[in-house]
């Protein structure tokens, strides 16, 4: 295990490697639990060099949770778009998936930590309200369009809730025949734009 983590570390900058290692510890420990030494240890560097690169421990699992999050992928998915606002919802929702299903430990140990911490809730929050600024605005587009009707912001916030949903998801959930969750987006999306009431 130790030698699997070890061969993701190399051939990465020195701040990639504690970001990596920052995230691996976290994981495993929370924030209480992660120490500036683990990480280091983890990393393959001192902690003089991991104080050199984030100062502190709080401002270390802040870039790391920025550079786990990755907001400019995210945004990258969603340049162009404009078009057909089916292609688009379908776009904009597998791209918020993707994330939160890559982000899942992530995600599960800073809620739980929101219980217990406050402290840590607002840069917890910055991934998605990052994505709410940009989902509103577009949202926003395609009713002024009058593509779509209904409040840009909880239309946005239906979207993300959904797609968290999905991501988080239990395995002791019967998703029917379609057999993975992401199978979904098309029907949501459908649901989303036309209604299921006959």
């Amino acid at each position: 295990m130790v030698q699997a983590q070890e061969a993701v570390l190399e051939g990465v900058s020195t701040r990639e490697r504690i970001l990596r290692a920052a995230r691996m510890v976290f994981e495993r420990n929370g924030t209480r639990g992660t120490t500036t030494r683990e990480v280091a240890e983890r990393a393959g560097v001192n902690e003089a060099t991991l104080f050199r690169h984030f100062g502190n421990k709080t401002t270390l699992l802040d870039a790391m949770r920025e550079w786990s999050v990755d907001n400019a992928s995210f945004s990258a998915a969603l340049d162009g778009l404009g078009g057909d606002v089916r292609a688009d919802l379908l776009k904009i929702c597998t791209a918020l998936y993707e994330r939160m299903l890559r982000n899942q430990a992530l995600i599960r140990i800073s809620l739980a930590e929101e219980e217990t911490d406050p402290e840590q809730v607002p840069s917890c929050l910055r991934g998605p309200n990052e994505i709410m600024q940009r989902l509103v605005p577009y949202l926003q587009s395609q009713i002024d369009a009058g593509v779509i009707g209904g409040n840009p912001r909880q239309l946005a916030a239906i979207m993300m809730g959904t797609m968290f949903a999905l991501a988080m998801k239990s395995k002791r959930i019967d998703w029917g025949d379609e057999g993975h969750p992401q199978a979904l987006i098309p029907a949501f999306v459908d649901a989303m734009l036309y209604g299921v009431k006959k």
